[in-house]
């Protein structure tokens, strides 16, 4: 059964005065990336992040997460692997972080698989 995939992004920038715009970059996706090479409807369904503000202490030096919505994983995969404004965010983004950490997950989904 095929549901909504959540995917995770964080990143820790090696010099974070360039977060505002790698955000701005990275936020315009929700709009840019469209099935069909970008001629379709935009498929993530929501796209919201934040600068850390925790008081635990347990970030791992990560500064900012992102998480992303996709309606399936068919969209998600998509996303990852072909789409041309993901693709080239990901050229864009790589030289600026410092590290970076991704999870993805469907909704209600606890079993761990190997």
């Amino acid at each position: 059964m095929s549901g909504p995939i959540i995917h995770i992004v964080s990143f820790k920038y090696k010099d974070p005065a360039v977060a505002p715009e790698a955000s701005r970059k990275f936020q315009a996706l929700k709009d840019e990336c469209k099935l069909e090479t970008g001629k379709g409807t935009p498929y993530i369904v929501s796209f919201v992040g934040g600068a850390n503000n925790s008081t635990e202490g347990r970030t791992k030096g990560l500064q900012q997460t992102f998480i992303l919505t996709f309606p399936d994983e068919a969209s998600r995969d998509y996303y990852c692997d072909v789409d041309p404004a993901h693709q080239a965010f990901k050229k864009y983004i790589f030289p600026l972080i410092e590290d970076s950490f991704v999870f993805d997950f469907k909704d209600n989904s606890y079993a761990l698989t190997s």
